[in-house]
C-alpha cells in the first residue's frame, strides 16, 4: 500500500499574499501620515503667503519678461500673452477674484483702474489678427509700475 505524501493543509495561506497586505497597510499609513502633518503645514505656509512677497515674484517674473523681450528672445503675441497670464495670475493670487471672468468695466467699478486701461492695452496685440502688438516694453514696465503699486 502507498501513502501520499503530498497532502496540503486545509487552510494554507501564500506568504505573498500576506505580505502584500502588511505594504499597502505601510502605505497608506504613510499617506495618512503625510496628509496629516506635511499638507496642513504645507497649506498653512501657502495661506500665509503676504502680498509683498507676491509683489517681488511678480516683479522678478516681469523683469524676466522684460530682459527676454529686450533681447528679442520673445516677441509680439507672445510676448503680450505671457505678460497678460503674469497680471492675471498676481490679481487672482492677490485678491482671490477669477479675472478671467471681470470685463473692463468691472475692473473699474472695483476700483481697479490701472487694471482695466492694462485690460484695454493686451486686449488688440493678445486677440486680434492683424495687430502685431503695441510697444511691449512700454507695456511691460506700465504692468511693474501697477504691481509695484498694488495695496
Amino acid at each position: 500500500m502507498q501513502i501520499n505524501k503530498d497532502l496540503e493543509l486545509p487552510f494554507e495561506y501564500s506568504w505573498n499574499l500576506v505580505k502584500l497586505l502588511v505594504i499597502i497597510m505601510i502605505i497608506i499609513g504613510v499617506v495618512l501620515l503625510f496628509d496629516k502633518f506635511l499638507l496642513k503645514k504645507f497649506r498653512n505656509y501657502t495661506q500665509k503667503i503676504t502680498l509683498p512677497y507676491l509683489k517681488n515674484w511678480y516683479l522678478r517674473k516681469l523683469e524676466h519678461l522684460l530682459n527676454n523681450v529686450s533681447n528679442n528672445k520673445i516677441k509680439g503675441r507672445d510676448a503680450y500673452l505671457k505678460l497678460s497670464s503674469i497680471i492675471r495670475e498676481f490679481i487672482e493670487r492677490a485678491t482671490g477674484l477669477n479675472i478671467l471672468s471681470i470685463t473692463k468695466e468691472e475692473a473699474k467699478a472695483m476700483g481697479m483702474k490701472n487694471l482695466s486701461l492694462l485690460m484695454e492695452e493686451y486686449y488688440p496685440p493678445e486677440f486680434s489678427q492683424d495687430s502685431a502688438g503695441g510697444d511691449i516694453i512700454n507695456s511691460i514696465k506700465r504692468t511693474i509700475d501697477v504691481i509695484r503699486n498694488w495695496n
